[in-house]
């Protein structure tokens, strides 16, 4: 382990003006491949130095995003072809979700992310960030969010149904293409190419790209950069949130933080 003279790393350290650690920043992916579970041992050392492991919300919110209070929305499902439904109705059945009519006063991007964990890989019981903080508390640290799961649900609640509906019926359209693209990203995560990683994510959001990870970007960098000034923290976030000129890393820049990233792998 040591520092990386490269620009592409998932974990970088953060130090304040004197030059003091305020801790580190890792990108995760909410994934149970066991390859990406790997990484947990060599953060350790890392980890420890802090005082507060911080995600993207608490672990104490409980119910997580499919069992959260939502205004329900109109029923998106009768929109939906013949076809799409039958599309739809086998990957639940395949990927033990459910039957449709469990998501039709949700919004269609809750069904998409969790059809895309599924794709992601199972091989864990649970997802790599929830396990870091699970892991993390059971060592005596504190753990805490960024944001608030009701705050990423409001964001979801202010996208027009419409094109929610948009894009989960382009994923059925082109299974394999996405298929493909998923796979993709889990291994531009394990060569840690956190530029690829935004990229892509950026590309796929198309016009909700403001709203789901630049506007974010700049909330969770402000956010962070009060953490930093009052505890040592370690916070796991998202690795599409690092990059970019907008991207985390260049919000704490501007905020006075000094970041360097540190070169590990599964194998340290």
């Amino acid at each position: 382990m040591g520092r990386s003279s490269k620009k592409q790393s998932l974990l970088w350290e953060v130090r304040r003006a004197d030059k003091t650690l305020a801790g580190y920043v890792l990108g995760t992916m909410h994934t149970r491949d066991q390859r990406v579970h790997a990484f947990l041992a060599p953060l350790e050392p890392y980890i420890t130095q802090c005082q507060v492991v911080a995600t993207e919300f608490s672990i104490h919110e409980t119910g997580g995003m499919h069992g959260a209070s939502l205004e329900p929305v109109a029923d998106w499902t009768t929109r939906l072809s013949k076809k799409q439904k039958k599309m739809l109705t086998r990957l639940l059945d395949q990927h033990q979700l459910g039957g449709l009519d469990a998501y039709r006063e949700l919004p269609p991007l809750l069904l998409l992310q969790a059809l895309v964990e599924e794709l992601l890989g199972k091989e864990s019981a649970q997802p790599f960030d929830l396990v870091l903080a699970i892991k993390a508390e059971a060592a005596g640290l504190s753990v805490a969010g960024v944001e608030t799961l009701p705050e990423q649900l409001a964001i979801l609640q202010t996208i027009p149904v419409d094109v929610q509906l948009k894009q989960l019926t382009e994923v059925l359209a082109h299974q394999k293409r996405y298929k493909r693209q998923v796979r993709k990203q889990v291994k531009w995560y394990l060569q840690q190419d956190i530029r690829q990683l935004y990229k892509v994510t950026r590309k796929q959001l198309g016009r909700l790209r403001k709203r789901l990870l630049l506007d974010r970007n700049k909330r969770m960098a402000k956010r962070m950069a009060a953490m930093y000034a009052q505890q040592v923290h370690f916070v796991a976030i998202g690795a599409a949130h690092l990059w970019g000129n907008k991207g985390v890393l260049a919000g704490l820049k501007k905020r006075g933080y000094r970041v360097k990233p540190i070169l590990f792998s599964a194998d340290d």
